[in-house]
Protein backbone atom coordinates (compact mmCIF):
# COMPACT_ATOMS: atom_id res chain seq x y z
CA UNK A 1 0.00 0.00 0.00
CA UNK A 2 1.00 3.69 -1.01
CA UNK A 3 2.15 5.94 1.88
CA UNK A 4 -0.46 8.86 2.68
CA UNK A 5 1.83 11.24 0.95
CA UNK A 6 2.74 9.32 -1.98
CA UNK A 7 -0.07 11.27 -4.15
CA UNK A 8 1.77 14.15 -3.74
CA UNK A 9 5.00 12.99 -4.08
CA UNK A 10 4.41 11.13 -7.62
CA UNK A 11 2.86 14.81 -8.85
CA UNK A 12 5.92 16.55 -7.25
CA UNK A 13 8.40 13.99 -9.31
CA UNK A 14 6.49 14.56 -11.91
CA UNK A 15 6.60 18.24 -12.28
CA UNK A 16 10.93 18.04 -11.41
CA UNK A 17 11.02 15.32 -14.34
CA UNK A 18 9.28 17.68 -17.45
CA UNK A 19 10.90 21.17 -15.66
CA UNK A 20 14.66 19.21 -15.12
CA UNK A 21 14.33 17.02 -18.68
CA UNK A 22 11.22 17.57 -20.40
CA UNK A 23 7.81 16.47 -21.31
CA UNK A 24 9.15 13.21 -23.11
CA UNK A 25 11.27 12.39 -20.25
CA UNK A 26 8.16 11.97 -18.32
CA UNK A 27 7.52 7.97 -17.94
CA UNK A 28 5.41 6.30 -14.89
CA UNK A 29 8.84 4.20 -14.67
CA UNK A 30 10.79 7.74 -14.38
CA UNK A 31 7.61 9.09 -12.43
CA UNK A 32 8.14 5.80 -9.50
CA UNK A 33 12.08 5.73 -9.38
CA UNK A 34 12.31 9.40 -8.43
CA UNK A 35 9.41 9.68 -6.53
CA UNK A 36 10.55 7.03 -4.55
CA UNK A 37 7.18 4.88 -4.76
CA UNK A 38 6.71 1.66 -5.87
CA UNK A 39 5.42 1.14 -9.66
CA UNK A 40 2.45 -0.46 -8.19
CA UNK A 41 1.49 2.46 -5.64
CA UNK A 42 1.73 4.67 -8.44
CA UNK A 43 -0.41 2.83 -10.63
CA UNK A 44 -2.94 2.76 -7.36
CA UNK A 45 -3.15 6.18 -7.05
CA UNK A 46 -2.60 7.05 -11.32
CA UNK A 47 -3.81 4.14 -13.38
CA UNK A 48 -2.42 5.68 -16.74
CA UNK A 49 0.06 8.75 -17.58
CA UNK A 50 -3.04 10.55 -18.80
CA UNK A 51 -4.52 10.62 -15.02
CA UNK A 52 -0.88 11.36 -14.06
CA UNK A 53 -0.78 14.54 -16.00
CA UNK A 54 -4.83 15.10 -15.48
CA UNK A 55 -3.89 15.32 -11.84
CA UNK A 56 -0.84 17.78 -12.88
CA UNK A 57 -3.19 19.93 -14.81
CA UNK A 58 -5.69 19.83 -11.62
CA UNK A 59 -3.01 20.76 -9.17
CA UNK A 60 -1.81 23.38 -11.10
CA UNK A 61 -5.51 25.06 -11.44
CA UNK A 62 -6.06 24.65 -7.74
CA UNK A 63 -2.38 26.07 -6.71
CA UNK A 64 -3.15 29.39 -8.97
CA UNK A 65 -6.61 29.28 -6.81
CA UNK A 66 -4.01 29.59 -3.84
CA UNK A 67 -1.75 32.17 -5.18
CA UNK A 68 -4.55 34.75 -5.79
CA UNK A 69 -6.36 34.12 -2.51
CA UNK A 70 -2.89 34.90 -1.13
CA UNK A 71 -1.95 38.37 -3.35
CA UNK A 72 -5.79 39.37 -2.46
CA UNK A 73 -4.57 38.82 1.22
CA UNK A 74 -1.37 40.65 0.73
CA UNK A 75 -2.43 43.16 -1.42
CA UNK A 76 -5.56 44.03 -0.02
CA UNK A 77 -5.70 47.29 -1.76
CA UNK A 78 -5.98 45.03 -4.91
CA UNK A 79 -8.43 42.73 -4.23
CA UNK A 80 -10.98 43.82 -6.31
CA UNK A 81 -8.52 44.28 -9.24
CA UNK A 82 -8.38 40.85 -11.03
CA UNK A 83 -5.84 41.74 -13.49
CA UNK A 84 -3.60 43.18 -10.82
CA UNK A 85 -3.52 39.82 -8.83
CA UNK A 86 -3.12 37.63 -12.14
CA UNK A 87 -0.48 40.18 -13.15
CA UNK A 88 1.25 39.56 -9.76
CA UNK A 89 0.39 35.65 -10.13
CA UNK A 90 2.45 35.14 -13.02
CA UNK A 91 4.87 37.26 -11.23
CA UNK A 92 5.50 35.23 -8.01
CA UNK A 93 5.28 31.93 -11.06
CA UNK A 94 8.18 33.45 -12.82
CA UNK A 95 10.40 33.56 -9.21
CA UNK A 96 9.81 29.72 -8.28
CA UNK A 97 12.33 27.57 -9.36
CA UNK A 98 10.13 25.24 -11.35
CA UNK A 99 6.93 26.99 -12.82
CA UNK A 100 3.82 25.25 -12.09
CA UNK A 101 2.35 25.58 -15.99
CA UNK A 102 5.46 22.68 -16.82
CA UNK A 103 2.10 20.72 -16.33
CA UNK A 104 0.62 22.18 -19.31
CA UNK A 105 3.99 21.30 -21.08
CA UNK A 106 3.11 17.27 -20.34
CA UNK A 107 -0.17 17.73 -21.07
CA UNK A 108 0.38 19.38 -24.52
CA UNK A 109 3.12 16.67 -25.34
CA UNK A 110 1.57 13.52 -24.19
CA UNK A 111 -2.18 14.57 -25.82
CA UNK A 112 -3.04 17.68 -25.92
CA UNK A 113 -6.86 16.74 -25.72
CA UNK A 114 -5.82 16.95 -21.87
CA UNK A 115 -5.53 20.54 -21.47
CA UNK A 116 -9.43 21.46 -22.92
CA UNK A 117 -10.41 21.51 -19.09
CA UNK A 118 -7.49 24.23 -18.26
CA UNK A 119 -8.64 26.05 -21.23
CA UNK A 120 -11.70 26.15 -20.59
CA UNK A 121 -11.36 27.34 -17.00
CA UNK A 122 -8.88 29.80 -18.16
CA UNK A 123 -11.55 31.57 -20.61
CA UNK A 124 -14.26 31.91 -18.17
CA UNK A 125 -11.49 33.23 -15.76
CA UNK A 126 -10.47 35.91 -18.29
CA UNK A 127 -13.82 36.64 -19.42
CA UNK A 128 -15.13 36.72 -15.98
CA UNK A 129 -12.90 38.42 -14.25
CA UNK A 130 -9.84 39.82 -16.26
CA UNK A 131 -11.63 41.91 -19.10
CA UNK A 132 -15.26 41.87 -18.31
CA UNK A 133 -14.79 45.35 -15.17
CA UNK A 134 -12.92 47.37 -17.75
CA UNK A 135 -11.71 48.20 -21.19
CA UNK A 136 -11.64 44.92 -23.18
CA UNK A 137 -8.49 45.42 -25.37
CA UNK A 138 -6.29 47.49 -22.60
CA UNK A 139 -7.11 44.68 -20.65
CA UNK A 140 -6.09 41.82 -22.76
CA UNK A 141 -3.21 43.05 -24.25
CA UNK A 142 -1.86 43.61 -20.35
CA UNK A 143 -2.86 40.45 -19.38
CA UNK A 144 -1.74 38.65 -22.31
CA UNK A 145 1.48 40.36 -22.24
CA UNK A 146 1.92 38.93 -18.80
CA UNK A 147 1.21 35.81 -20.11
CA UNK A 148 3.49 35.70 -22.83
CA UNK A 149 6.78 36.24 -20.38
CA UNK A 150 5.30 33.69 -18.29
CA UNK A 151 5.26 31.22 -21.23
CA UNK A 152 8.42 32.37 -22.62
CA UNK A 153 10.18 31.47 -18.76
CA UNK A 154 8.11 28.04 -18.74
CA UNK A 155 9.82 27.08 -22.51
CA UNK A 156 13.05 28.81 -21.70
CA UNK A 157 13.21 30.93 -24.35
CA UNK A 158 13.06 34.18 -22.72
CA UNK A 159 15.69 36.62 -24.21
CA UNK A 160 15.11 39.44 -21.07
CA UNK A 161 17.54 39.65 -18.03
CA UNK A 162 15.84 39.05 -14.74
CA UNK A 163 16.18 42.83 -14.33
CA UNK A 164 14.51 43.63 -17.87
CA UNK A 165 11.68 41.29 -16.87
CA UNK A 166 11.44 43.01 -13.30
CA UNK A 167 11.02 46.20 -14.91
CA UNK A 168 8.89 44.88 -17.68
CA UNK A 169 6.55 43.01 -14.78
CA UNK A 170 6.26 46.65 -12.69
CA UNK A 171 5.46 47.98 -15.72
CA UNK A 172 2.70 46.01 -16.73
CA UNK A 173 1.49 46.08 -13.10
CA UNK A 174 1.72 49.87 -13.18
CA UNK A 175 -0.33 49.87 -16.32
CA UNK A 176 -3.03 47.08 -14.91
CA UNK A 177 -3.37 49.38 -11.54
CA UNK A 178 -4.62 52.31 -13.66
CA UNK A 179 -1.72 54.38 -12.65
CA UNK A 180 -1.07 55.47 -16.24
CA UNK A 181 -2.57 54.39 -19.84
CA UNK A 182 -0.82 52.66 -22.15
Amino acid sequence: MARPDSRHAILDAAEAIVGQSGAARMTLDAVAKRSGVSKGGLIYHFPTKEALLQAMIDRMMERADLMREEIRKKFPDERSNHLAVEMRVFQQGAEQKRPQSVALLAAIAANPDLTSGAREEMSRHFNAHIVSGGDFHRSAILFLAALGMHFLDLLNLSFLTKEQKQEIQEELLRLATGNEGI
